[in-house]
């Protein structure tokens, strides 16, 4: 009686919050977005640490923008790279009317370090983040000028995972499809939990971050720390944005394994989550396949568990089928759901294993610890 009271009770919870995020997620990207009088300028800081092959693509990338480059300034901070990164940013400063380059201070350590250093310097007070290994679209920066001059304050953008082009990297993009469609539909309710520096601006003069509000002993979790600090201030308009030009594309990693350690790593900064609505859907996510993966050890203790499991698997299959399915037709990478399955299966585990190894492991920025 106590199991199924638990399963009824969790596919309930479980069904609600995924069927939220659906309507929210259909809110978001029917609705339809003014055109703006005047671009609204941007300064674009990309923190880097060892990435001399992939800040060659980035900023050919910002340099091919539909925005005018009068528009925005490109600043780049360099957090101690040991190969070639910094001549390589420093060769593009003729090609950039709008490029600086700066160095991090000595004793200024880590990827919040090297972003506060960069809004210090930044001209305009809408700030756009994205990674160095990020490959924006040519109109990325003219749809966040544009949403922003309708006056959103912080602005959420998608983020694909590339190339796919094994099992594996297969894997984590629908995964990662998966907490982008989350993202898109908790902002379409109201409650936004999800927020990520490959695709991210706000505004400044509102937020006024520092190193304080990014919680810079923490070496990761600088955009959900932002996020958080915006959900607490009452003129701050958050709005996902829901133009499939606005897409930023990152890079899968080359194994499972070294997906794995990406995240643990961002479950390290979930323990210092202070924000109600990510705190419940990330318990309510961890309980639900947390018992999936119970249940399936169950079965071998006693067969009838596995009814059980697969009643809770085919509920979760169906409801995540749906927001997914809407989320890939607007990032035109349907061809996902053709993995859907075996995802289904894994991923109990995926969650389970993520969380309870990230929360005992030291985070780091570029295989640098930070206390």
């Amino acid at each position: 009686m106590i199991v199924e009271t638990m399963v009824i009770f969790m596919a309930v919870i479980y069904v609600s919050l995924i069927l939220a995020f659906f309507v929210g997620l259909n809110r978001v990207l029917s609705k339809n977005n003014e055109p703006a009088i005047e671009a609204v300028k941007l300064s674009i800081i990309v923190a880097f640490k060892d990435e001399e092959a992939n800040l060659p693509v980035l900023l050919s990338a910002l340099a091919n923008q539909t925005l005018s480059s009068d528009y925005f300034e490109v600043i780049l901070v360099d957090d101690h790279s040991s190969d070639k990164s910094l001549s390589v940013a420093n060769s593009f400063i003729a090609k950039f009317q709008n490029l600086k380059v700066i160095e991090s201070p000595v004793d200024s350590i880590g990827k919040k370090a090297a972003l506060t250093n960069g809004i210090s310097l930044a001209s305009n007070p809408l700030i756009v983040f994205t990674d160095a290994d990020c490959i924006p679209t040519k109109f990325w920066l003219e749809s966040i000028s544009n949403i922003a001059a309708n006056g959103s304050a912080f602005i959420i953008g998608a983020v694909t995972m590339s190339p796919i082009n094994s099992f594996a990297s297969k894997l984590q993009s629908l995964e990662y499809s998966s907490l982008m469609a989350s993202e898109a539909g908790s902002c379409g309710i109201g409650h936004p939990i999800l927020a990520s520096s490959a695709n991210l601006a706000f505004r400044n003069d509102l937020l006024k971050v520092d190193a304080e509000s990014l919680k810079s002993a923490i070496s990761s979790g600088d955009d959900m720390f932002l996020l958080h600090r915006a959900k607490r201030l009452k003129d701050c308009r958050i709005e996902f944005m829901n133009d499939n030009r606005s897409i930023v594309q990152t890079s899968t990693e080359p194994t499972i394994s070294k997906a794995l350690k990406q995240r643990k790593r961002w479950a390290t900064k979930s323990i210092y989550y202070n924000d109600f609505d990510t705190i419940f859907v990330g318990f309510v996510v961890l309980i639900f396949n947390l018992i999936l993966v119970m249940l399936l050890f169950a079965i071998f203790i006693d067969i009838t568990y596995l009814f059980y499991f697969l009643i809770l698997l085919a509920i979760k299959s169906f409801v995540d089928y749906q927001l997914i399915n809407r989320y890939l037709k607007f990032t035109a990478q349907d061809k996902l759901l053709r993995i859907f399955l075996p995802l289904q299966i894994v991923y109990p585990f995926y969650v389970v294993y993520s969380f309870f190894a990230g929360i005992i492991v030291k985070g780091n920025w570029k295989g640098r610890a930070i206390n």
